[in-house]
């Protein structure tokens, strides 16, 4: 049986995170912030097969990019200036702690844990959705087309043949003798040529196997809208209203 976080509706899944997305983006508490980034984890972990190391090496990233908006924040933010010039006379404390005493801290706080929710939301939709499923519930729930689900489908499944067509290209220069930097357009438009004729094959074995985005059509997989998935987006969206009433800092 797959977790709770695997089963619910993506569509509906993908709405709440927008929604908690748009509420973030109107306050500015700091412990609203980490406390969706830690129930976001935390849901992760508990709720999905993704493991922590995977997680992990996700965070790192999100987790520089917070610490790099937080001390452009500390030192470039609005309103600070006044406060660290006050706080010129006491000549023995460096200057990075007399700016963390200013008023700078708290909105460098406010910048990076409002990053570190945004990157929790993201991941808890991307590391807990299969692609399969979420176009299909896009086919289902919000009438996507056919013919561009099937396509972004096919592209989809195309990408890891895609990276290693890449390192073969890459072998075959070296066998050869050129040197190859990481940088070098060579070995990736090779690659995209060879994308292009994939592509025109897949597209040829989808015509060739009748389909046709207009004509009535049988699914294997059908998502539907359930009580649970309602009951989970309300629960998600409904405690992040209550943290911005309820919570002062």
């Amino acid at each position: 049986m797959k977790p709770f976080l695997e089963q619910w509706n993506p569509t509906v899944k993908a709405a709440t995170v927008l929604v908690c997305v748009i509420l973030l983006s109107v306050q500015y508490l700091v412990s609203l912030n980490l406390a969706v980034f830690g129930l976001c984890v935390a849901l992760l972990l508990a709720g999905s097969r993704c493991g922590l190391r995977r997680l992990a090496a996700l965070l790192l990233p999100a987790g520089m990019a917070a610490l790099g908006l937080f001390f452009m924040g500390l030192y470039y933010a609005r309103g600070g200036a006044a406060d660290t010039a006050a706080l010129d006379t006491v000549s023995a404390l460096p200057y990075a702690v007399r700016a963390a005493m200013s008023r700078n801290l708290y909105t460098a706080l406010q910048l990076a844990t409002r990053l570190l929710a945004y990157a929790g939301l993201g991941m808890l939709f991307a590391l807990s959705t299969s692609g399969e499923f979420f176009i299909a519930s896009l086919l289902h729930q919000c009438h996507l087309p056919p013919r561009f689900a099937y396509g972004i489908l096919a592209a989809f499944h195309l990408m890891p043949g895609m990276v290693r067509e890449f390192r073969q290209v890459r072998l075959a220069f070296a066998v050869r003798g050129l040197h190859v930097h990481a940088l070098s357009l060579k070995p990736i438009f090779t690659m995209l040529v060879n994308s292009v004729r994939w592509s025109e094959s897949v597209a040829m074995a989808m015509e060739s196997k009748g389909f046709c985005g207009d004509a009535p059509r049988s699914y294997y997989t059908v998502p539907r809208v359930r009580a649970y998935d309602l009951a989970a987006s309300a629960a998600a969206v409904g405690g992040l209203v209550l943290g911005m009433l309820f919570l002062r800092y």
